[in-house]
C-alpha cells in the first residue's frame, strides 16, 4: 500500500510540474522570455505544503516533466536542459529557505514559514536568474545583466504572488471556519480594490501600479490570510498584464530607464504586495493572541470549564445569533462535591485539585455535546442544557451523579472518590435576570439534596 501512494504522488507530481510548464511556456512571447511563469513557485509550494510530493526523486521528476514539456514546444534539447536546471535551482533554494531553522522562532510553525517567504523569493531568484541569464547568455548571446534582471524580476514576483497562498492553503476541516470568517465580512475593501485598479488603468504612469495597494491593505485587514493572498495574486497579474499588453502605461517611450517597462512592473508588483502580506500576517498572528487570551479568560485552567465571563459570552453567542428567536430553553443543574473541604484539609490542596479535575472530566464525558459546563467557584459547577424538559433533565443529573459516584480518583496511592448533590431547574432565558433566577431556583434544590442526606439529586424524578 505505502508503495502504491509512492507510485500516485509520483505520477500526480510528474503531471503538475508539466502541466505548470506547459503553461508558462504558452504565456512566452517576443519580448519575453515568459510573461508569467507560475510552475517553479508552484512546485515550491507544492512540496512544502503537501509532504507526500516530498521526497529524495521529487527534483528529477519536476526536472524531467519540465524538460520533456520544453522539447514538445520544439526547444532543442541543451537549451532545454540549460533553462530547466534555471527554474530547479529557485526550487530548491526556495524549499531550503522556507524549511530553515535560522528564523524567528516567536510565531506558530505556519507563520513562521509565511515571513520565509521574503528571503526565498529572494534568494531564489537571485540563484534562479545567475543560471538562467548564464544559460541565454550561452545559447542566445544575451546581454547577462538584463538576462539576470528579466529573470530576477519575473522569478521574485511570481514567487511574491504564489508561494503565500500555496502556504495560507487551507485544509478540508479549515474550510467551514473560513467560510463563516468570508460570510461576516464586508465586501467594501473588495470593491475597493476593483474600483482602484481600473482608475490605476485609467490614470496611466508609474504612480499607476500601486493605486490598489491602500485597498490590499483594506483587505489585508478584513480577510483571512488566505483570501488576502487571492486578491494579491489576482491583482498583481491583471497588472503585469496589463503592462505587457500596454493596457497600463508606467514608463513612457524614452529609453532613459535601465530595465523595460515589464521588469519594472514586476519589480513594483513585488514591492507592492509586500505590504498587505506583512499587514496580513500581523492581523492573523493578532487575532491568534487575542484567541489565546480570551480562551485563558473564558476557561478554567484546573477544570477546563467555562468562566463566568466565557459562559456569558456563549449565551450571548447562542441568543443573538442569526435566525434565532432571542430565547434559550432548557434546563439549570447546579452541582455540588460532597465533603470536598474534609479533602483539603486531610490531604492537602493538591489532592484538592486532582478530585475537581478529575470530577470535572467525569461530568464533560458523561454530558451531552450541546452542554455548558462552567466552575462557579470552588467545588461548585454549572450546568445549562438547552431544549431538554424538566423529566429529562432529572434523569440526565441521575446519570451525572452515579458516573460521579462510579469514577476512582487516585492520590499517592488513596482513594479520594466522591460523590456529588445536584439541584436541577427550569430555564426559560427571555431577559438578563432569567438565568440568575434559575440558577437561585437551582441553588434551593441543591441545599434540599445536601440535607437529605448528600449524593441526591433534587428535586427527584419519580416514574
Amino acid at each position: 500500500m505505502p508503495h502504491d501512494k509512492y507510485r500516485v504522488s509520483t505520477i500526480v507530481l510528474f503531471l503538475l510540474a508539466f502541466g505548470f510548464a506547459a503553461l508558462g511556456i504558452w504565456c512566452r512571447s517576443y519580448n519575453a522570455l515568459s510573461l508569467f511563469w507560475p510552475c517553479n513557485a508552484i512546485m515550491a509550494g507544492l512540496l512544502i505544503r503537501f509532504p507526500c510530493f516530498n521526497h529524495r526523486l521529487s527534483f528529477p521528476i519536476i526536472y524531467s516533466a519540465m524538460v520533456i514539456a520544453d522539447l514538445m514546444s520544439g526547444s532543442s534539447l541543451m537549451i532545454s536542459l540549460g533553462m530547466t536546471a534555471a527554474n530547479v535551482v529557485f526550487m530548491v533554494i526556495a524549499k531550503n529557505v522556507l524549511l530553515s531553522n535560522s528564523f524567528n522562532h516567536a510565531f506558530s510553525q505556519h507563520l513562521q514559514t509565511l515571513l520565509r517567504v521574503f528571503p526565498a523569493s529572494l534568494l531564489a531568484a537571485a540563484g534562479c536568474a545567475a543560471v538562467g541569464s548564464l544559460a541565454s547568455q550561452h545559447y542566445f548571446h544575451e546581454d547577462f545583466v538584463k538576462g539576470w534582471i528579466s529573470w530576477f524580476c519575473e522569478q521574485v514576483s511570481t514567487s511574491l504572488l504564489i508561494l503565500p497562498l500555496f502556504i495560507t492553503l487551507p485544509r478540508r476541516a479549515e474550510l467551514p471556519q473560513l467560510g463563516s470568517e468570508m460570510r461576516q465580512s464586508s465586501l467594501l475593501p473588495l470593491v475597493a480594490l476593483v474600483v482602484s485598479t481600473l482608475t490605476g488603468i485609467g490614470v496611466g504612469g508609474g504612480g499607476s501600479l500601486i493605486f490598489p495597494l491602500p485597498a490590499l491593505v483594506w483587505c489585508a485587514i478584513s480577510y483571512p490570510v488566505f483570501f488576502t493572498c487571492l486578491l494579491t495574486l489576482a491583482t498583481g497579474i491583471t497588472e503585469i498584464v496589463l503592462v505587457a499588453s500596454d493596457m497600463l502605461n508606467i514608463q513612457g517611450t524614452d529609453d532613459f530607464f535601465r530595465i523595460d517597462s515589464l521588469a519594472s512592473a514586476r519589480l513594483g508588483v513585488a514591492a507592492m504586495i509586500v505590504s498587505p502580506l506583512i499587514v496580513a500576517l500581523s492581523t492573523s498572528a493578532n487575532k491568534r493572541l487575542l484567541a489565546r487570551i480570551t480562551q485563558r479568560a473564558d476557561y478554567d485552567y484546573l477544570t477546563g470549564a467555562l468562566t463566568r465571563s466565557g459562559l456569558a459570552a456563549r449565551l450571548d453567542a447562542l441568543t443573538q445569533g442569526k435566525g434565532r428567536q432571542h430565547v434559550f430553553f432548557g434546563a439549570v443543574l447546579v452541582i455540588d462535591i460532597d465533603r470536598f473541604k474534609s479533602i483539603n484539609d486531610t490531604w492537602g490542596h493538591a489532592a484538592g485539585d486532582i478530585v475537581l479535575a478529575k470530577t470535572a472530566e467525569r461530568l464533560q464525558q458523561s454530558l451531552l455535546q450541546k452542554a455548558m459546563i462552567s466552575r462557579m467557584g470552588g467545588e461548585e459547577f454549572l450546568i445549562l442544557i438547552e431544549g431538554i424538559s424538566q423529566p429529562r433533565a432529572l434523569l440526565l443529573a441521575e446519570r451525572l451523579r452515579q458516573s460521579v459516584e462510579r469514577n476512582t480518583i487516585m492520590f499517592n496511592e488513596h482513594d479520594l472518590s466522591v460523590t456529588i448533590s445536584i439541584g436541577v431547574s427550569r430555564l426559560t432565558l427571555t431577559h438578563p435576570g432569567s438565568l440568575d433566577e434559575s440558577i437561585k431556583t437551582a441553588d434551593e434544590q441543591l441545599y434540599i439534596a445536601k440535607s437529605s442526606g448528600r449524593n441526591r439529586v433534587s428535586p427527584q424524578f419519580v416514574l
